[in-house]
């Protein structure tokens, strides 16, 4: 199934060592059953329901339930 995310011009279609903080939280929701949609002219956005949110709310979100963790903590 295509997820739109390998159309992002600033994000890899395959993910280093080096990997988008933004595609680990969605990769991370995902795994945790929720169902998360790029969404908008350039991806900018995410849908998860009947909410949209930005790159960075969508890490917090992931953040915020332990799916991911903080960058300064690697």
């Amino acid at each position: 199934m295509y997820d739109g995310l390998a159309s992002r011009s600033r994000y890899p279609a395959i993910m280093t060592d080096d990997a988008d903080p933004v595609l680990e939280a969605v990769a991370a929701l995902r795994a945790a059953g929720v169902a998360v949609a790029p969404i908008g002219d350039e991806l900018e956005r995410w849908q998860i329901g009947d909410l949209i949110f930005s790159d960075a709310d969508l890490w917090r979100l992931a953040a915020s339930r332990g799916l991911v963790e903080d960058g300064d903590s690697r």
